[in-house]
Order: structure tokens, then sequence, then C-alpha cells
């Protein structure tokens, strides 16, 4: 379409709409059609925003300007948030042409474009897949199909992170971004009200355990005359968040030693996909992930058959409890790979539960969150030497011998070789 017309539809569009009026419709007819049609003529502007963009960034014109697309974009009205996205959408639209056709149309809304950008952009990345190869073609359809059938951007973004675990190649050097905790971030800062405010990007595990626990603390309480909880759900979650504070400061200073983590995770496992793991919040994670969420959190697995129907139910994994939490805590003190303190630490099967490895102190060690996920995710390995406490072997990344490592509490300034040669 050339740029004159648009300039002229666009200037008629503001005077006939734009003129302060309310639209007048008397059938509620009329309204659902006319709120349809202002829905999709939304969806048309944001897919031509985004091809400009992109033939902007093509032929240099914010160079020449000088300054990048997304400053022009903002410099033009346009919000950062939404010149990304615009941006985003119109880089990978030519090379996605089922999605070119229904976003050019309207059919789909400019957020559903974008979700399947960005799924589509997330399986290429995870499988190594290039997008125009068929298998990414085909990721394109399901995603577009999904969005025609009416599925948010959120439930198209969380079949994309399925469909990329099931399609990723088996290299246990890979965590996906999801799955990343060296990548979490938390920060606050009080407003000018004296209100603290604050942000949080977590890895799915972590994310889901803070969803589960706040869920369970946040349900409806009705009031003592059976009055139905006044509460927004907003408030509730935030009531439930100050009562999981005042318990862990209850935990911490009242015998924590003896104490576990109380988080339960349900996972449930499709038949018919039976490498594709679901948490119930945030949707699909690796194996890995799930063997982390095992080791101190309560798993109880689900088998779905074909119309998501539960085939079995596991029994909740045991956990490292009472006295025998104790006991563990005695003998390492604090994390055998940092030395943080005991109360901050997950204990940790050396052998999976999930590959039949019992949860008795031979086959127990503590980790704080941050040494656990390295040793799932990072290359770290712990074993129980013949002085039956445990040892670590580092990975060949920074230590290309991979010599054995005793537990932090049993470290001295000299190593004897003889005794680290005995525990391997």
């Amino acid at each position: 379409m050339h740029s004159g017309i648009l300039t002229e539809l666009g200037d008629q569009l503001v005077d006939e709409l734009g003129s302060g009026s309310p639209v007048i419709a008397d059938a509620d007819t009329d309204i659902v059609d006319a709120i349809r049609g202002a829905v999709r003529l939304r969806a048309v502007t944001d897919h031509v925003l985004a091809v400009l963009a992109a033939q902007a960034e093509h032929v240099g014109v914010a160079k020449r300007s000088g300054m990048t697309v997304r400053e022009l974009l903002v410099a033009n009205g346009m919000a950062p948030v939404a010149a990304d996205r615009c941006l985003r959408v119109g880089r990978a639209l030519s090379e996605l042409p089922s999605l070119y056709r229904y976003s050019s149309n309207g059919f789909l809304s400019g957020e559903h474009v974008d979700a399947v950008v960005r799924g589509v952009a997330h399986v290429s990345t995870r499988t190594k897949q290039p997008v125009g190869s068929e298998a990414i073609t085909e990721v394109q359809t399901t995603l577009v199909g999904q969005a025609i059938s009416g599925a948010s951007p959120a439930e198209l973004m969380r079949l994309a992170r399925a469909v990329a675990i099931a399609a990723a190649p088996d290299d246990d050097t890979i965590t996906s971004a999801a799955e990343d905790a060296t990548l979490n971030e938390m920060g606050w800062r009080q407003g000018d009200d004296g209100r603290l405010q604050g942000s949080f990007d977590l890895d799915v595990l972590t994310g889901e355990r803070l969803i589960c626990a706040v869920d369970t603390a946040s349900r409806p309480r009705p009031l003592p005359d059976g009055t139905p909880d006044p509460r927004p759900a907003g408030r509730r979650r935030a009531d439930a968040f100050g009562q999981l504070l005042d318990c862990a400061v209850r935990a911490t200073a009242d015998d924590a030693a003896v104490r576990a983590p109380r988080t339960e995770v349900v996972v449930t496992v499709p038949i018919a996909e039976r490498n594709t793991v679901r948490l119930g919040w945030l949707g699909s994670i690796s194996d890995r992930a799930a063997l982390l969420a095992g080791c101190d959190a309560g798993i109880t697995q689900v088998d779905l058959d074909q119309h998501g129907v539960p085939t079995a139910v596991s029994a909740t994994k045991r956990l490292f409890t009472g006295a025998l939490r104790k006991a563990i805590i005695v003998r390492d003190q604090c994390c055998v790979k940092c030395g943080a303190p005991a109360s901050w630490t997950d204990c940790h099967h050396i052998i999976h539960h999930a590959d039949g490895g019992p949860t008795i102190l031979d086959n127990g060690c503590l980790l704080c969150r941050s040494c656990h996920t390295a040793v799932h995710h990072q290359g770290w390995e712990v074993f129980l030497g013949h002085d039956r406490h445990p040892w670590l072997i580092p990975p060949a990344t920074l230590d290309p011998r991979r010599q054995p490592l005793p537990a932090y509490n049993r470290r001295t300034m000299r190593l004897d070789p003889q005794e680290a040669g005995a525990a391997a």
C-alpha cells in the first residue's frame, strides 16, 4: 500500500473516530459488530506498523536520523514495550509466510502474532533448527492453528516450550533459559508513599514453588457468619505472601534444623508424550528440573491418558525430614559445596529418588539452592566416600583432572592427596 494512502486513511480515521464523540449503536448486535471491526482494525494496524518497522530498519531510515528503529518508533508515539514487540514481529514475518497471511488480514491480534513469533524463536533456539526448516515450519503451523482455535498468547508460549523440550537434542550440557537459575533476579524499591515495590525474574521451578506456596495460603476464607471472603485475589495473594514470611521467620528461629521445606509440587505426565513433564502452574519442564524439584519438595506424579484423564497417581515422594534431616545436618553442618548455613539448604538425594535412590543418611547431603542447581544442571557430581562423608567432583570446565573435593566442613588448608584418592 502506498505511504500516501496510509497517511490519508490515518487522518480520516482520526477525524471520524477520534473527534471525542462516542460511537453510537442502538442494538446489541451493532455494538458487538463494532467491537469486532475495531479489534480487526487494530490487528491490521499492528501488522502494518511491524512491516514498516522492518522496512525502516532494512533501508536505514532510523540510522540516517541518528536513531535506532526502536527510538524512531518511540519518538513517534509508541510505548517502548509496544515498539519492541513491533520490531520483533516485523523482523520475523518475512520468514513466516503462514503467520504473515493471518496477520495481514487482521485475523490474529498483535499479541497472538507476537506469541507465535516468540514461540517459533524459542523452539528454533532450543532445537538448533533454523527458521524455514521443515520442523520449524510445522511448529509455526501448529501455533497458528492453536491461535485460530482460540488459544491465548500465554497458552501458545506454554505449547512452544513443551514442543521445544520434547524435540530438543539430548544434551546434558544445555540448560534452557526457563530453567537456568543463574539468570534469576529480584529487586525492590520504596515508592513515594513509603510502600515497597518489587519485581523478580525466576526460573520455572522456583516460580512453580512460589506459586504453589502462595496459592495454598491464599484460598478464600469465609467470614465467621458465612459471608464469602470479600478480599480480591490480589489482596489474598499479598496476605498469603506475608503469612509465608512469618512462617519462614518462625521456622528459622524455632528448631529450624529439623524442619524441611513444605512445598508440594504436582507434575503431570501424558502417556502419549512420556518425555513431557508439566507443572501445574508454569507448564513444561525437563526431566532434570523434575529431579531437582524431587529432592526437597513433595512430588506427586499424575499420569494422563490421551484425553487428559488421570490413569495413575504416585505416592508423594518422601523427603529428608525429622531426625534423619537432623542427622545429615550434624554430619555436613552446612552446604557441602559452598558452606552456606544449614538453614538455607535442601537435602539432595545423591542417587536420585527417581532412579531408586533411598531416603537414608548415606544417600543425602546438604546443598543450598544455587549449589543444588549446579549439581543438577552444571556438571558437578556428588558421591559418598569411603569415610561416609559427601565428596564433590567439579566439572571438567573448572578442573580438567576432576579432582575430588571433600565436603566444605572437612576442607583444610592442605588436602591429603592419598585421602582424596581413597575417597575416589
